[in-house]
């Protein structure tokens, strides 16, 4: 008995979310894959099981940090002070 094997796309399109998402979750080792001539497949009963990442952005917009993920305010500094940095380079070209 043979498991039906989906591409990419397919698995996409059944759990309605983006190509890359399915990639996303084969590279963190979420959705197991099979290689079969340079191209991924993925069991459709594993399709059937993964539950996809929600993202927790405004409706309609991608994108976002993941639903529970909260960022705390020495995290928030330090990113501002590597966007200043990268700002104050851009502008000295």
């Amino acid at each position: 008995m043979s498991a039906k094997l989906l591409t990419v796309a397919e698995a996409a399109k059944f759990k309605g979310v983006s190509r890359s998402a399915v990639y996303a979750a084969i590279a963190d080792g979420r959705l197991p894959h099979v290689l079969i001539l340079g191209h991924m497949g993925v069991k459709e009963s594993d399709v059937h099981t993964w539950e996809p990442v929600k993202y927790a952005g405004r409706p309609g917009r991608k994108g976002g940090r993941p639903a529970g993920i909260s960022v705390s305010a020495e995290t928030k500094e330090q990113i501002s002070k590597s966007q200043k940095k990268r700002w104050a380079q851009r502008n000295q070209k």
